[in-house]
């Protein structure tokens, strides 16, 4: 009987396996100074007590940092351990759901393809990152969960309230979630759910309220607004959600514009099942080209993502005409563009899914959905090895042959996680130096400092870019003053490739202010004269 059962949906077993294999296999490399902690770096603030906004700048809502700092409350040595794994189960999890929804509208009933969508998708928005707390992935979990509960057949108020909920936990990851319950009412609306959307929109604004009650109770609400929007400009915001697609379709239209005329011409000559394995080889085709050949920090960002995505928008748009279905697509759509506004990652690929279903349907005849198992699994292997090679270049990293040193032997709360001799010696360095301090800081990066040496961070903010601490450099200068905060100060900042020079006033005030204490191979030493 068991037998049977995987036979007749394997891709189940293949999904669930997939996350253990990422996890255990994938989930230990890559370990940098910046994003892996940033946002891990807040949440052990907030655990020790210090409020976002009033105690420090804060420039994005809070929701990612407090979501992050539950693990701390079970277990503070294995919290960060375990929010990189969790980042596997969000984007599986997450990509899941959205298939299930895409496929549940569409009327596509076999559950082979709902997890066979799903592994893709998440292939997809994983890509070669390495694991750990993100703002935008949290908006697309929170999102997606709201998502599931808003669009279940039988919508009882506790539905919808839990739907407003989880929704709104999105609107507070990241400011580009703001435009998500806009394009869900717009949808209802226009699906012409008029009792659906007053009780989304109603609970919406009660826990808007409460949001905003708090902040009030603690002090924070001016600061909240006055900080939110310190970095964020309309210049920004068209930049990073029109023009770059505009860009990435004037480089890669005739390339996407070939190939669809192939799929189409292809279709009528070859079964579709080879027709779909021939548009995953060359998508994938391509995205090994880039991360063979470009530097792996730009790879997804100049790829073909964004194109892809300008052409599901545009399919949609044109079959919504005689298919209303199409209108739910373009509304998982827009949670992709919701999550490429960014001024440092500007893709859709962190929710791939809407595009891979894009894909799927326009290749397949929705009334026949002749898909079969061995092209799914074809499929899904071209993705593995696609994303292999990828993870052959980490993120701001080393190459993985490099990432060979247990970081575990020198803090605890790293245990598993490998990195390069550089990476080990650094942080066996900030170690010794930190044990010999009791007021310090580390300038300008190095997020995890804090967690690892179980300190609380004298400035609140462990990432000290001018945008992070909204241009206020004298306000940050009196801080350190008045706390007569001793300053690691890494060697290589005026290397770096975060060009800190420019971006990290704070930094070089400290250089060129204060009195330099000690010399070390990774940090400088720094005092107030």
């Amino acid at each position: 009987m068991q037998t049977v059962s995987i036979y007749k949906n394997p891709f189940t077993y293949v999904f669930y396996a997939l996350v253990i294999f990422y996890i255990l296999v994938y989930g230990p490399y890559g370990l940098e100074d910046g994003d892996n902690g940033t946002v891990f770096s807040i949440s052990w603030s907030m655990y020790n007590g210090v409020f976002p906004y009033r105690d420090f700048v804060y420039i994005k809502p809070p929701m990612s940092p407090y979501f992050h700092s539950l693990p701390l409350y079970i277990s503070e040595e294995f919290a960060y351990l375990f929010n990189r794994m969790f980042y596997y189960v969000q984007v599986f999890g997450y990509s899941l759901i959205l298939s299930h929804l895409a496929c549940k509208v569409f009327s596509i009933k076999r559950r082979d393809i709902v997890y066979f969508i799903g592994i893709v998708g998440a292939l997809i928005s994983i890509h070669n990152y390495p694991p750990m707390p993100w703002n935008t992935i949290d908006g697309v979990f929170f999102s997606v969960i709201g998502m599931y509960f808003l669009f279940q057949d039988k919508k009882t108020w506790w539905k919808l309230l839990l739907a407003a909920f989880f929704v709104s936990l999105g609107v507070l990851c990241k400011q580009s979630f703001y435009f998500f319950p806009v394009f869900i009412t717009l949808y209802l609306l226009f699906t012409k759910q008029f009792r659906t959307t007053g009780w989304f929109i109603g609970f919406g604004l009660l826990f808007a309220a409460s949001f905003l009650g708090v902040l009030h109770l603690n002090g924070a609400l001016d600061l909240f607004f006055e900080q939110m929007f310190s970095f964020t400009s309309g210049s920004s915001f068209w930049r990073t959600g029109f023009h770059t697609y505009y860009m990435a379709l004037k480089t890669n239209f005739l390339l996407v514009a070939g190939i669809l005329i192939a799929i189409g011409l292809l279709k009528k000559v070859l079964p579709h099942n080879m027709v779909y394995i021939v548009v995953q080889f060359a998508i994938a085709g391509f995205l090994i080209y880039l991360f063979v050949n470009e530097d792996p920090f730009h790879t997804v960002k100049k790829s073909i993502i964004q194109t892809l995505f300008v052409f599901a928008v545009l399919f949609s748009i044109w079959s919504a005409r005689g298919d209303k279905s199409y209108w739910f697509l373009l509304l998982m759509l827009s949670l992709g563009w919701c999550a490429s506004i960014s001024n440092g990652f500007n893709t859709p690929i962190d929710v791939s899914t809407p595009i891979v279903f894009a894909i799927f349907v326009y290749v397949f005849s929705r009334s026949t959905f002749s898909f079969r198992k061995a092209t799914g699994f074809i499929v899904i292997a071209i993705y593995v090895m696609t994303f292999y090679i990828g993870y052959q270049n980490i993120y701001m990293d080393s190459d993985r042959k490099e990432l060979t040193y247990d970081m575990g032997k020198v803090y605890p709360q790293l245990a598993t996680i490998q990195s390069d001799q550089e990476t080990y010696e650094k942080y066996a360095e900030l170690k010794e130096l930190s044990a010999q301090q009791t007021n310090y800081t580390v300038l300008p990066s190095v997020t995890l400092a804090h967690y690892l040496t179980e300190t609380v961070n004298p400035i609140g903010i462990d990432w000290v870019f001018n945008h992070h601490i909204a241009d206020q450099i004298e306000e940050y200068v009196a801080k350190l003053e008045d706390q007569n905060v001793t300053v690691l100060l890494e060697n290589d900042f005026e290397t770096s490739v975060n060009n800190y020079e420019k971006e990290s006033l704070l930094t070089l005030y400290v250089r060129d202010h204060w009195e330099l204490v000690e010399t070390h191979d990774y940090f400088r030493i720094y005092r107030q004269r």
